[in-house]
């Protein structure tokens, strides 16, 4: 596992194969992807809006607060595009408030000099350093104003979730189990993520996991599997991004695919994963929509025929009857 450097080079790195894997913003992604680049999201752990306006003292009650205010803006950031969406919806015109271009290094440190009064950032960002920093710090979500846009998602290109199926479902499980444990023992999860990365804040990250674990659901996935997306939040993140160059008007499916189904039986994320495959031939020998379910250490498919098939994990494949 590599640092990345923003979003937006993560995307380019995994459409031009330089990694298998990305894990980046989803609407980020979005721009790129209806501008050419051959990637998908197949989960999304940041599903509530991280997002919000940040301010020093009291927190702002409704998006009409900003207006009159002095906001620090990083031109071009999704911070910036997701209030500009708040404002429209909300009937607020851009002359209300008074912006301040900032660079993102100095942005937290322009709010807690009072040379802006807002600033918009990601709550496990921007916030959680300003609040490291000054406890007044206070952040209220454009989520719960109405406009949720999704956080940071896991990515691969088209080609690798066509042409190495088992290897995109193996890498989810085993993803997807480590949150899964980070949960049930918070502790630990630090403890391991410190291990692998000694350089980092101990204090930051036992701030922040608390509230990464709480913005892992909308309110349009509670009680649905970590990971899975539902498409109205596909299609609020998507609006935004037209402002932000998303080209074209492609359904939202183009731009993730569902492959975390879990049983309710299996919590741990291991056994009993399945599913539907898109439209195209993802496998040999699998009809569009077959079912698709991973076992310990296979990956198999039901076609619309007699029989079952399976791909082990290994070189080797397998079918078995029906």
């Amino acid at each position: 596992m590599r640092p990345g450097r923003g979003s937006g080079n993560t995307v380019q790195v995994v459409a031009s194969g330089g990694d298998l894997f990305g894990f980046a913003d989803a609407g980020t992604m979005a721009v790129a992807v209806s501008k050419g680049a051959p990637v998908v999201m197949v989960a999304n752990v940041t599903q509530r809006g991280p997002i919000g306006v940040i301010t020093l003292g009291r927190k702002l009650g409704s998006p009409k607060e900003l207006e009159g205010k002095i906001v620090g803006l990083v031109p071009g950031e999704a911070p910036q595009v997701a209030m500009l969406a708040v404002m429209k919806r909300h009937g607020i015109p851009d002359t209300a408030i008074r912006t301040v271009a900032v660079e993102a290094a100095v942005k937290v440190a322009a709010l807690l000099t009072k040379k802006v009064d807002v600033i918009p950032g990601f709550i496990f960002g921007d916030y959680l350093r300003a609040q490291a920093q000054n406890p007044d710090v206070q952040i209220a979500l454009f989520s719960d104003w109405g406009v949720n846009l999704l956080g940071n998602g896991y990515l691969v290109a088209r080609s690798t979730l066509e042409q190495k199926p088992a290897l995109v479902y193996g890498f989810l499980r085993a993803t997807l189990r480590g949150w899964t444990d980070a949960i049930a023992d918070p502790q630990a999860g630090i403890d391991t993520f410190m291990a692998a990365f000694p350089e980092s804040n101990r204090q930051f990250i036992t701030a922040g996991l608390p509230m990464v674990i709480d913005h892992m659901h909308s309110s349009a996935t509670q009680g649905r599997p970590l990971g899975w997306m539902a498409e109205e939040d596909w299609r609020t993140t998507l609006e935004v991004m037209k402002s932000a160059g998303l080209e074209g008007d492609r359904p939202a499916g183009t731009y993730y695919r569902k492959v975390v189904y879990l049983s309710t039986a299996d919590n741990s994320i291991g056994l009993k994963t399945r599913y539907n495959a898109p439209s195209h031939h993802t496998l040999e020998r699998a009809r569009p929509w077959s079912r698709i379910f991973c076992t310990t250490n296979s990956l198999c498919w039901r076609s619309y025929g007699s029989s079952s098939c399976c791909l082990s994990l290994s070189p080797s494949q397998a079918c078995l009857p029906h």
